[in-house]
């Protein structure tokens, strides 16, 4: 599943400030998976930042929990990351791309040893 986030429209009367320090796209998209990590239901996030002027491009593969309503993750991660970055680094967030690449089974979030589920170990 993948969905872009559509462009903000400016806010009269909020001032964007331009960056007190320069963010490497790479420390961008650090920042974007922190903020992926905090979302409920979605995790092992992979980010990658396209920054053009004052502009950022977010592209962001991560893995739901089995169960999760998959639009109402997608949409709670792209707000967080636009919000997080944004206010961090001052540039305008002009879309977050996610796509989920994996659902993560409750037996493998859980830990439970005695899960049927549960794969054997190697070699044995």
């Amino acid at each position: 599943m993948t969905g872009t986030l559509p462009r903000r429209d400016s806010t009269p009367g909020r001032a964007r400030t331009a960056p007190a320090t320069r963010w490497t796209e790479r420390r961008i998209a650090r920042l974007a998976e922190e903020a992926t990590g905090r979302t409920p239901a979605a995790s092992s996030p992979a980010a990658t930042v396209r920054v053009a002027g004052n502009v950022a491009r977010v592209d962001l593969d991560l893995v739901v929990d089995h169960g999760a309503h998959l639009p109402t993750v997608a949409e709670a991660v792209r707000r967080r990351i636009a919000d997080q970055v944004e206010a961090c680094t001052g540039l305008t967030v002009e879309s977050v791309t996610v796509t989920v690449v994996d659902l993560r089974l409750p037996a493998e979030h859980t830990g439970t040893a005695g899960d049927r589920t549960a794969r054997p170990a190697a070699g044995g």
